[in-house]
């Protein structure tokens, strides 16, 4: 999650104290960043916008299209390009494709979301890319909130895919979140500049590379009359008819893995017993060192090979 934010029901309602803001000190500034990913963030790009029950629906797309496919979900009040850059390393072997679900990124909001809405988006955007065509079925990639909707697709039409992956996402039973007040608001900068210094994640955690933190926080800002504020719809939660998923994950038609980093508060050792106990038993558990919730900016390369190896798996497994 970020002040603005993507991520985890567990602590999104109670995170207040010692936040940390990574881009405060930068001024606006672009941090510096290593040559693989500015490599990485110079892969061609295609945006998209796919019509889902009344709402336009963000779709991007990296890579040959007659590549195996890969579809990536993101969490909470987060956006397709938190995948960056990801997708772009992925997208070396595979045709990517990163979403913003409906009131997030540069999809349009909703009157009422819910869970099996934000699935249907999905899976609407993975046929309207091309995703489902081929001979190859796609491998659905899903961070934190985004593991609900990713449950659902798995235990309703998992035929249709390779295999799920959910990356340090709470898959558990009896969690509920619908309907609470959300603790986001739509606050305003005068700046650019201003509105990146108060970019933060949720929850709260030290580290983080800071040029992957500055892509994801760019891209999660608009100039709106004059003035910066974040993308999405800080109504979200209010307007949410909640659907835990944990028993459509547990009948899951596809394969299924879950990574978690090493300090993660959200995905925990006790949460893999638990679903080790329950999930399928051929599931993959891999746990990354030195990360917290948010893999994709802790261990951005570590999280890229990691993939990788379970994509690769469960194609040599023939699934």
């Amino acid at each position: 999650m970020t002040a603005a934010g993507s991520g985890s029901e567990r602590a999104a309602f109670g995170d207040r104290g010692g936040l940390l803001r990574p881009l405060a000190g930068y001024g606006g500034r672009r941090p510096e960043a290593p040559e693989w990913f500015a490599r990485a963030m110079a892969v061609p790009m295609t945006r998209h916008c796919v019509p889902v029950d009344g709402a336009g629906i963000e779709a991007l797309s990296w890579g040959d299209r007659s590549a195996p496919p890969l579809l990536l979900l993101h969490g909470s009040m987060a956006h397709a390009e938190w995948w960056s850059p990801i997708a772009q390393l992925l997208s070396q072997h595979h045709h990517v494709v990163s979403m913003s679900f409906a009131g997030m990124g540069r999809s349009d909001w909703r009157s009422s979301y819910s869970t099996p809405l934000m699935a249907r988006e999905a899976l609407a955007v993975a046929m309207a890319l091309g995703l489902t065509d081929g001979p190859a079925k796609p491998v659905l990639i899903a961070h934190s909130f985004g593991g609900k909707p990713a449950s659902i697709l798995a235990g309703d039409h998992g035929e249709r895919f390779a295999g799920t992956v959910f990356v340090d996402s709470f898959i558990l039973p009896e969690m509920e979140v619908g309907g609470k007040a959300p603790p986001y608001q739509h606050r305003s900068y005068p700046s650019e500049a201003d509105a990146l210094a108060r970019f933060r994640l949720s929850p709260n955690q030290p580290g983080g590379e800071p040029y992957v933190l500055d892509a994801i926080a760019r891209a999660g800002i608009v100039e709106r009359d004059g003035r910066w504020t974040w993308r999405f719809d800080p109504d979200f939660f209010r307007k949410l008819d909640f659907e835990n998923a944990w028993d459509e994950a547990r009948r899951a038609r596809c394969p299924l893995a879950f990574i978690r980093g090493e300090h993660s508060p959200i995905a925990t050792r006790a949460d893999f017993a638990l679903q080790r106990e329950n999930m399928r038993p051929d599931s993959l558990f891999v746990e990354v060192p030195d990360a917290y919730h948010h893999v994709m900016v802790d261990q951005p390369l570590a999280l890229t090979a990691t993939l990788r190896a379970i994509i690769a798996a469960w194609s040599v497994a023939g699934h």
